[in-house]
């Protein structure tokens, strides 16, 4: 596999749920024999996540942006004279046009790395992920309201918050990312369902290093369809009576805090969440139209995008919504989040305004001036 030129800057824009994290975690836990072969990573964790939505200019009311980082990390990228200087946050692919441009000029000349993997599981994971977030659709509710919202060949500019096709979309990124930074270097690295290795091999590869990846330990572990259920209904109740936002993002809402490995390894049914076929073959029609446009493009694709495609008679023709989940999983679920949401800072109560003259008894006010004007007599004044 040809690595990048040295001298050359790598930046890894995701996307999400493309076994972004995992790899983040092998980076890091070889950086410092990375860094003995000359590739250097700009990141001072596994992954600065703050830091990358800052950068994107995607920043929420329950994230604090880390303006200041931003700009040390863009120098640091900037001015490395490393052999090769890399940054990966699947973050980064939320940024709209003017903020692809913006990052264009604080990093300098880059290669643009975007992560693919076949779209019909990539779409279940993105529901389960819109769980965390308080979204509440069922998932074939879910699934109708995102390939409505983004037509079959779109070429939409931009990332539009909620569109996960838009943001999947790899025209999109040839058209946003590739207008600023150049088509020709985009570099597409499609997954390989069978060996999870491939994707370290890849940026092995592409970073001009021997094997010096190991796998990480999976840290999103996907819930089984029943405690998935129990989330949403949750996420349901708490919207509905006017939960706030902030406050869910700040508990539930966060993947780095919520425990939830023993509550997917001891559920006693492993029910995977799985498109219905029907959602199958339309990914199918989309990926075959990336597809069309990522060979017609002056890309690298990394990888057989062959792989893009799934199976539609290994889907179920519907989605059974369970309506029971097992007690000792919900048992383990409600632990793992009220751990979290007992961390959550009391909120302060606002101080009490100053008393103003409107609300002072004007005999207490001629009492005040009363007292004065004898202090100023006495004294001489």
């Amino acid at each position: 596999m040809e690595s990048l030129p040295d001298g050359a800057k790598l930046l890894h824009i995701g996307m999400p749920k493309t076994g972004t994290t995992a790899l983040q975690h092998s980076l890091w836990a070889a950086r410092d024999e990375l860094e003995r072969h000359g590739a250097h990573n700009v990141s001072r964790r596994a992954h600065e996540r703050k830091v990358a939505i800052t950068a994107a200019g995607n920043v929420r009311s329950y994230w604090a942006a880390e303006h200041q980082r931003w700009q040390e990390l863009a120098r640091e990228y900037r001015t490395s004279t490393a052999r090769c200087t890399f940054w990966s946050s699947e973050s980064l692919s939320l940024a709209a046009p003017d903020r692809i441009r913006g990052l264009r000029e604080e990093l300098g000349p880059s290669y643009v790395v975007t992560t693919i993997r076949a779209l019909a599981p990539q779409l279940a994971s993105r529901w389960q992920q819109g769980l965390r977030r308080a979204e509440r659709l069922p998932l074939e509710e879910w699934l109708r309201e995102r390939f409505a919202e983004e037509p079959l060949g779109g070429r939409g500019e931009g990332f539009v918050p909620g569109q996960a096709l838009r943001r999947l979309n790899p025209r999109r990124v040839l058209q946003d990312w590739g207008s600023v930074f150049g088509e020709d270097r985009l570099v597409f690295v499609v997954l390989d369902p069978a060996d999870h290795t491939w994707l370290l091999r890849a940026f092995e590869g592409l970073l001009g290093v021997p094997e010096v990846l190991e796998l990480s330990p999976s840290r999103n572990l996907s819930l089984p369809m029943p405690e998935a259920e129990m989330l949403r209904n949750f996420a349901a109740a708490y919207r509905d009576h006017g939960g706030d936002l902030d406050a869910w993002m700040a508990t539930a809402g966060d993947t780095r805090r919520i425990r939830l490995r023993p509550v997917v390894e001891a559920a006693p049914r492993r029910q995977p969440i799985r498109v219905p076929r029907w959602a199958a073959e339309q990914a199918n029609e989309y990926v075959a139209d990336w597809v069309e446009a990522l060979e017609s493009s002056g890309a690298r694709v990394l990888g057989d995008v062959r792989h893009l495609f799934s199976d539609p008679d290994a889907h179920p023709e519907s989605v059974e919504v369970p309506e029971v989940v097992d007690v000792a999983s919900a048992g383990r679920m409600m632990d793992a989040y009220f751990r979290v949401a007992l961390k959550l800072p009391r909120p302060q109560p606002a101080a009490a305004p100053a008393a103003g003259l409107e609300r002072v008894a004007g005999r207490e006010i001629l009492a005040e001036l009363r007292r004065r004007a004898l202090r100023r007599i006495r004294g001489g004044r």
